[in-house]
């Protein structure tokens, strides 16, 4: 059981009450109900509490927050459904954090809610090739990527590979956006002989793979703590109503067939929990790649198993659009697969186990 400390407390109260003053459920139902939205008014009060610099040393602007502490605060913003792409610019200001010269001016962008940068990786692996000097093909999707300003790649350059920014509108650089149920998007970049030499080069060699790296695994670790936490809140929604329902004059928590489902629920969240916690001090690469990769499988798994038990525990109302657990459900499937479903994970997780036995 993880205990919370006088500082965790500021940091779970924070984030707590930011989103319930921005309007809470009510707000997160308005955005699931639009098209591709975002609201720029949380972005810069995000900004403004810190929280956009929260994995960035204090030293460059940032609050210097470690990865069990950004994995608290995302737990708790997973909680209230959070639907900024809060994690998308936590893993940038990581890859940012890591770089010199423009890469500075970018991450003070980022922190003070400027610029909203969105990493992007090849569709198939991490890095992008590049032919005959220019890029081509598109990249893999990527959750919110629709509000990128500026968008950050790896990109395999001859023997070397390169951290390159990629603003937005960028000609040879086409933002292709799908809608997904919980009102957000997935998105990718079309490049069509997109020149490298028009590029901001942010990092080289193994200076731009640990950046990369270092943004990736932390959004794996991010998109598992959102998970964590809203498979928490639907369970405990799911209890008060097992205890306020009754049916034949007692509650329906007293059926003991309802007290099993719940328990194995509750049983499974803690440990999605503790290995997410466990994965936040597994210390660097390559072990914290590893254990990133089976945070998040297993926090997609358990999370989407406990909503749809909690929207059957539910009844009949539990299905309806109207119901606040819909809202919860929706946003477990947009996250479950939010850099990579449990299988996609599972198999990355084992290519990188097998590469450190053949190392």
């Amino acid at each position: 059981m993880l205990k919370l400390k006088d500082t965790d407390r500021h940091i779970v109260d924070g984030i707590a009450d930011l989103l319930e003053g921005a309007g809470g459920l009510p707000r997160v139902r308005r955005l699931q109900a639009g098209r591709l939205s975002f609201d720029r008014g949380v972005w810069g009060k995000l900004a403004a509490h810190g929280w956009l610099g929260a994995a960035v040393a204090e030293a460059q602007g940032g609050v210097g927050l470690g990865l069990r502490e950004v994995a608290l605060l995302l737990e708790h913003a997973g909680k209230k459904l959070m639907p900024e792409p809060l994690v998308a610019a936590l893993a940038a200001s990581a890859m940012l954090a890591r770089c010199g010269g423009p890469g500075k001016a970018l991450l003070a962008d980022l922190i003070a809610g400027k610029t909203v940068i969105v990493p992007v990786a090849a569709e198939s692996g991490d890095a992008l090739e590049v032919a005959g000097g220019a890029l081509a093909g598109r990249t893999a999707y990527t959750s919110d990527g629709h509000v990128g300003d500026v968008f950050l790649a790896l990109v395999a350059h001859g023997a070397t590979t390169q951290l390159v920014a990629i603003p937005r509108g960028t000609k040879g650089a086409t933002v292709e956006s799908e809608d997904t149920v919980d009102g957000g998007s997935i998105a990718r970049l079309r490049l069509d002989g997109l020149a490298l030499a028009e590029l901001t080069v942010l990092a080289a060699g193994e200076a731009a793979d640990g950046a990369f790296r270092a943004g990736r695994d932390l959004a794996l670790l991010g998109y598992a703590a959102l998970l964590v936490g809203l498979a928490d809140e639907a369970l405990a929604m799911t209890v008060q109503y097992l205890k306020d329902r009754k049916q034949f004059g007692v509650p329906i928590g007293s059926f003991q067939a309802l007290q099993h489902r719940a328990a194995s629920l509750y049983v499974i969240g803690k440990a999605s929990r503790a290995l997410l916690y466990e994965a936040c001090g597994a210390g660097g690469t390559p072990r914290r790649a590893i254990a990133a990769l089976a945070a998040k499988s297993y926090a997609a798994e358990t999370a989407m198993k406990t909503v749809k038990e909690c929207v059957q525990l539910h009844g009949a109302m539990g299905y309806t659009a109207e119901h606040n657990m819909s809202l919860y459900f929706r946003r477990a499937m947009a996250l479950a697969i939010a850099g990579g479903d449990a299988i996609s994970c599972r198999k990355r997780l084992h290519a990188e186990r097998q590469r450190l036995q053949d190392f």
